[in-house]
């Protein structure tokens, strides 16, 4: 495993730190942790910012885990990594527009939190939270919800011609108490991974979860790239 890192990319509206508690339990084990600060300004920009930290990882093996909306990212974004694992996140299939996808995808409930201004800026109202961290320390989660971002960064009508878990090994973690996001979703998107496990947390396992989030990313870094 020496010199392989995991580079961790946040899901829409929130920061790299979200990551916090999943990385601090992975460096015990002495994994090179990384995680990005997506500018949100579009989604090509976000890709941007994905592949060059890819690429500058890639040589010495790399984990790159998505969360949410930057499973698209990451799919259009991380064809040189040597494992992609998606966590409650959108993993783009050949033809499957993304834009289509969205009424299936997250619970409609969820939909009526999201706010879109008339220059297009998505913004995510108070009543997320029960939503996205109703498993999770409400420590955390206020403070997750007090820097929440606002984001340009466009869901694609075009289905991707090249999403890169078609090529690299991958995983999924499904959530199975997941508010936000759709089980049944979920768990298709894990049936084409390699490798999958069903934790019982929230949209954001990183709070509500991160002992056994922590616990199958290394196993899976160690089965895809540590060898």
């Amino acid at each position: 495993m020496a010199g392989t890192s995991i580079l961790f990319v946040h899901g829409s509206f929130f920061s790299g730190w979200t990551w916090v508690p999943v990385i601090e339990r992975l460096s015990r084990h002495g994994v090179d942790c990384h995680a990005i600060e997506l500018p949100f300004t579009s989604l090509a920009d976000d890709v941007e910012v994905v592949r060059n930290k890819v690429n500058e990882l890639c040589d010495r093996g790399v984990t790159v885990v998505s969360h949410s909306y930057t499973g698209i990212t990451v799919s259009a974004a991380a064809h040189n990594a040597q494992h992609l694992v998606y966590v409650a996140a959108r993993m783009p299939a050949l033809g499957e527009s993304q834009t289509e996808l969205s009424p299936k995808w997250g619970n409609p409930d969820f939909r009526s939190c999201l706010q879109i201004a008339s220059d297009g800026e998505l913004s995510l109202t108070e009543g997320a939270y029960d939503f996205l961290f109703h498993r999770s320390p409400v420590s955390l989660a206020r403070l997750a919800m007090q820097y929440r971002r606002t984001m340009r960064s466009e869901i694609p009508v075009e289905p991707m011609e090249n999403p890169a878990w078609i090529t690299v090994p991958s995983s999924y973690v499904v959530c199975t108490d997941d508010r936000a996001v759709q089980l049944d979703q979920q768990r298709l998107r894990a049936s084409w991974a390699k490798h999958s496990v069903e934790l019982n947390a929230d949209h954001s396992p990183f709070f509500s979860a991160p002992d056994e989030t922590a616990q199958f990313l290394l196993e899976m870094h160690l089965t895809e790239v540590g060898k």
